[in-house]
């Protein structure tokens, strides 16, 4: 059809996604198949993954070896940024894994719980926000309290930003430029978003 075709043309058009060396792998669903063990899926960023490498998840510190790779169902010897991956990772247990940790090469990545960030707060918040509220925080696929500091004022009002800094409850992987949300844990809003620095 046309559309088929309009969106294939746009894709073929795009540039591909910088491959940085340094691939990280929000999981945002894990399983375990019969003969195979643990598999682990999401979109693969900032590099590329190939059948045999060496991996950690974070923030727990596992590690294990890149035993198969699936892009869109299709076997695959290297993954490549910006693609929907599975991977089959062996020596790890599928139940020592969870949602929101992420799959990196060993020493590229360090977890934390403390981040700086751009914040704009909707338009369409029902009250302004306070230095030191509790959030919850979304990024990747990983989701966590955070107490939020805002730089420079004691109050944010509904469609203003301002620098921020969150105390989170649990370690993230997250670095500069990835984006985020904020939303009130009770009761339940989208606050905002913006981008980490």
């Amino acid at each position: 059809s046309q559309l088929i075709s309009a969106l294939s043309k746009i894709l073929e058009e795009r540039s591909a996604r910088l491959d940085l060396n340094r691939p990280r792998l929000p999981i945002d669903r894990v399983f375990s198949m019969s003969g195979f063990g643990t598999v682990v899926t999401g979109t693969l960023l900032d590099g590329h993954l190939s059948l045999g490498d060496e991996v950690e998840i974070l923030p727990s510190g596992q590690k294990g070896r890149v035993r198969g790779l699936q892009t869109h169902q299709k076997k695959e010897n290297t993954a490549v940024p910006g693609s929907r991956t599975a991977i089959n990772i062996s020596g790890i247990e599928t139940e020592s894994v969870q949602r929101g940790e992420v799959v990196v090469r060993p020493n590229q990545y360090q977890s934390t719980r403390r981040l700086d960030a751009r914040f704009r707060l909707l338009k369409d918040a029902t009250s302004p926000i306070k230095h030191n509220s509790e959030v919850k925080f979304f990024v990747g696929a990983s989701e966590t309290i955070a107490n939020l500091r805002l730089l420079g004022t004691e109050e944010l009002n509904p469609g203003e930003e301002a620098w921020i800094q969150l105390e989170l409850r649990d370690p993230v992987v997250a670095v500069r430029g990835d984006r985020y949300i904020l939303r009130r844990p009770s009761p339940s809003e989208t606050l905002g978003g913006g981008m980490i620095v």
